[in-house]
């Protein structure tokens, strides 16, 4: 489940109790707001909170989640923010949710940021692009915006998606949800998309 940070925040209880009552074993942010990632130093604070709002989580019976939008993926001050942030996560408390799609458009390596952090990723977003897009302006609205159209169904675009998921699996990712933000045909495409995963083999 994907909640908005403040109400993640401020309002845990509620947010624990529909986990327990759906069944929910993540919950968390779908991006962090926009005036909380100016700086690593609101990178850092950023993974001090969710780890505490995590360890108030855990004895409710769920981890917090993060999931990315392709900010933080290009250097800051010598550093990549993304990495700044995970490197600070408690992976006993909180998981991470990686976009395949949103992770390649922010410059960044769906591969290399598995292998690296094994005991943060539980989760994963499904997407293919029909052509290799990148941000130009950092992340912002209009950047994703710019990109949506690239969006297509799982094997109809350029990613090794048996080898990220393979990258996946073995990095400990449990859930794997195929998304397509914009879809003209809802039912079509997500038939192909699961036709295509089902038939998949997954390589390393």
């Amino acid at each position: 489940m994907h909640v908005d940070y403040d109400t993640l925040r401020d309002r845990l209880d509620q947010v624990g109790e529909a986990a327990h009552e759906i069944g929910w074993r993540y919950a968390g942010i779908a991006s962090i707001p926009e005036e909380r990632r100016k700086t690593l130093d609101d990178y850092r604070k950023m993974a001090d909170e969710l780890n505490a709002i995590g360890a108030r989580a855990k004895p409710m019976g769920f981890k917090v989640l993060y999931h990315n939008h392709g900010y933080g993926l290009q250097p800051l001050d010598g550093q990549i923010p993304a990495r700044v942030l995970f490197d600070r996560l408690d992976p006993s408390v909180v998981a991470l949710e990686m976009d395949i799609f949103w992770t390649v458009a922010g410059g960044a390596n769906p591969v290399e940021l598995l292998d690296a952090y094994p005991r943060l990723y539980r989760l994963m977003h499904v997407k293919d692009m029909t052509k290799q897009g990148r941000f130009t302006r950092g992340g912002d609205m209009q950047d994703v915006m710019g990109l949506f159209p690239l969006m297509t169904t799982a094997g109809a675009g350029v990613f090794d998606l048996p080898r990220i998921l393979g990258h996946a699996r073995r990095n400990g990712v449990e859930h794997f949800y195929v998304e397509q933000d914009l879809a003209a045909d809802p039912p079509a495409q997500l038939g192909a998309s699961i036709r295509y995963l089902r038939a998949m083999t997954l390589t390393v």
